[in-house]
């Protein structure tokens, strides 16, 4: 089975960010160009990282839950409240529980982000929300184990076993 592809972009980023924010200090230490363009370099890579990711489908409860708590870290503080309600829902998608009542709320936040509710920061991330119900709202497929090959009709001892 494949990693959910917005797991794997999720990781790149935070992993960009640690280095911006690591380049950011040596630059601001010693104002060296090759420190400023290591940080311009950084800031491209944060930018086509964050746009990758909201242009990509979860495949799996995972990838909705970091687009998840991607909304709430991006939320104003004064909707800290909305935060603390973003991660535990995120926290019980990324356990794999997908609730009923998680995704109504989910679908009600949208609504109001995309409708202006704390200004140009929740339009500008309620289309991240709403990937995040199409990949938490994805119906599970399970498997069932095969049929043992020594145990198979194809299997020349298979009928003789069943018939004596």
């Amino acid at each position: 089975m494949e990693i959910d592809p917005v797991v794997v972009l999720a990781d790149e980023l935070r992993a960009t960010e640690a280095a911006l924010r690591s380049a950011m200090k040596q630059y601001e230490t010693d104002n060296a160009r090759a420190h400023g363009d290591a940080v311009d370099n950084l800031l491209g890579s944060v930018k086509t990282l964050r746009r990758d990711i909201f242009k990509t489908i979860p495949t799996s409860v995972l990838g909705a839950a970091e687009l998840v708590r991607m909304v709430a870290q991006y939320l104003p503080f004064t909707f800290a409240t909305y935060t603390k309600h973003f991660h535990e829902v995120a926290d019980r998608l990324s356990q794999g529980q997908r609730r009923h009542d998680d995704l109504v709320w989910l679908r009600s936040i949208r609504a109001a982000l995309a409708g202006g509710i704390c200004g140009e920061v929740g339009v500008k991330f309620a289309p991240l929300l709403e990937l995040a119900l199409v990949g938490a709202a994805r119906p599970v497929i399970v498997y069932r184990a095969a049929v043992p090959l020594q145990d198979h009709p194809h299997n020349p001892g298979f009928w003789k076993k069943r018939l004596n």
